[in-house]
């Protein structure tokens, strides 16, 4: 993602998540992606003025998602 920088952080066995990366998007937003461990779902959380969306998916569920927006940029660049 060109111009967003997320900072990542591993964590140790035994912590809620496995990983999970954060990054302020442009416009005052704050979008964060954790993987956690008590329930083996990835987490994707954003924040932007008075709103707030959380959602979880299975890892399975976050692949297709990733494939489908990774399908959309692509589309919006004229990419096939």
């Amino acid at each position: 993602m060109s111009g967003i920088t997320f900072t990542t952080r591993e964590h140790q066995a035994g912590s809620l998540r496995v990983r999970e990366s954060s990054a302020n998007l442009p416009g005052a937003g704050h979008l964060s992606i954790a993987a956690t461990r008590s329930t083996r779902l990835v987490d994707l959380s954003m924040l932007r003025d008075c709103m707030s969306v959380y959602l979880e998916f299975s890892p399975e569920q976050a692949r297709a998602v990733a494939v489908e927006l990774l399908a959309c940029a692509d589309a919006l660049q004229g990419r096939a």
